[in-house]
């Protein structure tokens, strides 16, 4: 019997039925993007510390049970930051991600389009102590992106997690 109720979670997971949550197209005009989230989106605006400074961090996110999260966070970086080449920068989101005691399962470059220009990314498989992160990372000039899903290996390996991560576009 307990073998059969993980094989149907699996096949619920794998359908796009995470916590029962349909996808509602979600358009940030302030973060000039667009995804597909699995429910209702939470905003908020976090001062976070920066050398001398803070930036403001954007987040729009979705929890769901278990410790499931969908998140599109976004931040502008010191003029000084967004001229360094854009292999290093996703180098230290991806370390930061992964933090002293995570292991990087998956890791690969790519380039996202908005039209015909062209921005540097990053997509990345991460398993920390408190379960699994799966990010695509993207640099728009000043601006980091990142789009997340947090929780057990199944969920941020599944369709669910490809279909929001894969509709993740770049608005003007």
């Amino acid at each position: 019997m307990r073998k059969w109720f993980g094989v149907m979670i699996g096949l619920a997971v794998s359908a796009g039925l995470i916590g029962g949550q349909e996808f509602q197209l979600f358009a940030s005009s302030a973060g000039k993007y667009k995804v597909l989230f699995p429910g209702v989106v939470k905003s908020e605006t976090r001062d976070i510390p920066a050398g001398r400074g803070t930036l403001q961090l954007h987040l729009d996110r979705v929890e769901l049970k278990g410790d499931t999260v969908f998140l599109v966070s976004y931040v502008d970086a010191p003029e000084e930051v967004a001229k360094k080449p854009a292999g290093p920068r996703l180098d230290k989101v991806r370390d930061g991600n992964k933090g002293e005691h995570g292991k990087v399962l998956e890791e690969h470059d790519l380039t996202l389009m908005r039209g015909t220009e062209k921005f540097p990314g990053r997509d990345l498989l991460i398993e920390t102590p408190n379960g699994y992160l799966r990010n695509r990372v993207v640099i728009v000039g000043r601006r980091l992106y990142q789009v997340m899903v947090q929780g057990t290996k199944e969920v941020v390996t599944s369709a669910s997690a490809d279909k929001f991560i894969t509709s993740f576009e770049l608005t003007k």
